[in-house]
């Protein structure tokens, strides 16, 4: 090992690279032609920042408050600008950039496509043909989850790590694509084609961040179609929460990170015992309203039937009343006790006409108290 060598610092190379940028001339002032992307503004300083890119390249921007306080319009994705500024380094990260000093429109740049707005315009044809009107439940308990992603990613092992802390019980399937260049929107298709044949409950497509160009297989038309037309609902989980593609709004779910589906589509088992507290004590009041109204309406066909009877009751003894009335009205007692008299001949026989009565024979009258004995003397 050499003792008489240089070893210079992380910072000491940054600084000298910044030195660098600042002795070149044709770095101090240069206008810079590219599609805004990656669009921030920090509400609370206003300082801008964003990214310009072309077919072939990106260049990270900062435009500081006091320089965009003076813009004539306000920075959108997708728009085509020219830049004026200088290019620094960002020593703390080693990053240069371009310090923008002003913006101003420019026409769409040297006939290269804007895919901002080619994304806005497969969005609104794909949104007028209601591909975006999944909305199919999500299984609360999920057996069984497909996983479209990269095989080798971070973001398979974070979704891995989730699942097995959260809710080791659902089998995985794993399909690995493709998650950027010419051939992911392909790659992205088939796997979900494939995993829509098997009898899984819920499908994620996940993917992390990235630049806009490198989520673009995620915009592809075919994909969203096939989400649409997939028999088991889709979590679209790509990029960054700030991050939109057409993917995610033809899924079922949007998640906002692929750390953030697994989370959203899976209960936390740890949380269950209180959970199941929850449904028993909500469980037990169910319940006891339940019985609380039946109660009342036991108490209610209690009453009534309790007035039904007792109106019953008085109405059938209105009636026995008029019927004891009307026998006692025909009581013999009550004939005989008018003066009348029944007469029977010596066999018992009720006599209703003298024709059949002769002269000296004997007959019994009954009477209202006592009877006689008579015999007959005369006919007439």
């Amino acid at each position: 090992m050499e003792n008489n060598r240089f070893v210079a610092t992380v910072s000491q190379v940054n600084r000298r690279i910044a030195l660098n940028f600042k002795k070149d001339p044709e770095f101090s002032d240069l206008y810079v032609e590219g599609e805004l992307s990656n669009f921030v503004c920090h509400y609370k300083s206003g300082h801008m920042y964003f990214t310009l890119k072309d077919s072939q390249s990106t260049l990270k921007c900062a435009m500081f408050s006091h320089e965009a306080e003076r813009l004539s319009f306000m920075p959108e994705n997708g728009q085509n600008v020219i830049a004026r500024g200088r290019v620094g380094v960002y020593e703390r990260d080693g990053v240069y950039q371009l310090y923008a000093a002003s913006l101003e429109k420019a026409e769409t740049g040297r006939g290269e496509e804007n895919i901002y707005e080619t994304f806005l315009k497969l969005k609104e044809k794909l949104e007028k043909e209601n591909i975006f009107s999944n909305n199919r439940t999500l299984p609360e308990y999920p057996k069984k989850i497909c996983l479209i992603t990269s095989k080798g990613g971070a973001v398979l092992q974070d979704m891995i790590s989730v699942f097995s802390r959260r809710y080791p019980l659902p089998e995985l399937l794993l399909f690995p694509v493709l998650v950027g260049g010419k051939d992911a929107s392909a790659s992205l298709t088939n796997a979900l084609r494939a995993a829509g044949g098997t009898d899984a409950d819920l499908v994620i497509i996940a993917r992390g961040g990235g630049a806009a160009e490198d989520l673009w297989a995620f915009n592809d038309e075919t994909l969203a179609r096939e989400i649409y037309a997939c028999r088991i609902p889709v979590v679209s989980a790509v990029g960054h929460e700030t991050d939109f593609t057409i993917a995610d709004f033809a899924a079922d779910l949007r998640a906002p990170t692929p750390t953030a589906a697994a989370e959203l589509v899976t209960p936390d088992l740890s949380e269950l015992p209180l959970y199941l507290d929850n449904m028993l004590a909500d469980l037990k009041r169910r319940v006891f309203a339940i019985l609380e109204k039946k109660q009342d309406r036991l108490k209610f066909l209690e009453h009534e039937i309790s007035k039904g009877i007792k109106n019953l009751v008085l109405h059938k003894k209105r009636e026995l009343e008029s019927a004891v009335n009307i026998i006692n009205a025909l009581s013999p007692e009550k004939v005989f006790a008018r003066g009348y008299a029944a007469v029977f001949d010596i066999k018992g026989r009720a006599v209703k006409s003298s024709e059949k009565i002769r002269i000296n024979d004997e007959l019994f009258v009954r009477l209202a108290n006592g009877s006689l004995t008579v015999v007959v003397k005369e006919r007439t």
